[in-house]
């Protein structure tokens, strides 16, 4: 039994649109590319440093916004083929109310343990060591499924091997220059990643 820990937007639910289009409505010069350059680290640290501008309303036009979004049902699937046999939680930067929300709307919300959102603490190291903790799991029994590179170095400092997809927020390219111990294309890939590390 593994670990598996959860990146949440762009991995599970498609966000990067909405998240980017509140984004760019309070600072209009604002790149896509230099969004996701955001990522590459922290987010949190990103706002703390000036380079990201802080949204004080940010989740209430985030939960409207997400209203219409969908897990697609691949990723169901996923859910559903490896969580029998594994435990899933959510590390992500989202709050946790907001991604509560999401998965019950989406009929999911009973295969994830715990979601750890930005209310729980701003740094994912924090929220990862925490889970190993709390379910006794030694580093080489988790794994961290991602879609950005701040996500893949924050699993690196807690000892914990990335999965990187690239279906969100980074490109394969990007993903690369962090070395995740793998990187996969399709749901199905996800599975059988999982499986080998």
């Amino acid at each position: 039994m593994k670990l598996i820990l959860f990146d949440f937007d762009g991995v599970l639910v498609d966000t990067l649109g909405v998240a980017f289009s509140i984004n760019k409505g309070a600072k209009p010069d604002l790149s896509l590319e230099e969004y996701k350059s955001f990522f590459e680290g922290n987010i949190y640290d990103a706002i703390a440093s000036g380079k990201k501008k802080h949204i004080p309303d940010f989740d209430d036009q985030f939960r409207l916004q997400t209203r219409e979004l969908k897990i697609p049902d691949e990723l169901k699937k996923m859910l559903r083929d490896i969580s029998p046999k594994n435990t899933l939680a959510i590390v992500s930067s989202a709050s946790t109310d907001l991604i509560q929300e999401i998965l019950e709307r989406e009929d999911v919300a009973n295969f994830f343990a715990d979601v750890f959102g930005s209310d729980v603490h701003s740094s994912k190291i924090v929220k990862t060591k925490t889970l190993l903790n709390k379910y006794k799991v030694e580093v080489k029994d988790a794994v961290f499924i991602t879609d950005t590179v701040g996500d893949i170095i924050e699993a690196r400092e807690c000892g914990v091997k990335a999965i990187a997809v690239t279906w969100g927020f980074h490109d394969e390219a990007t993903l690369a220059k962090a070395q995740p111990v793998k990187i996969v294309n399709t749901p199905e890939d996800l599975i059988k990643a999982i499986k080998e590390i």
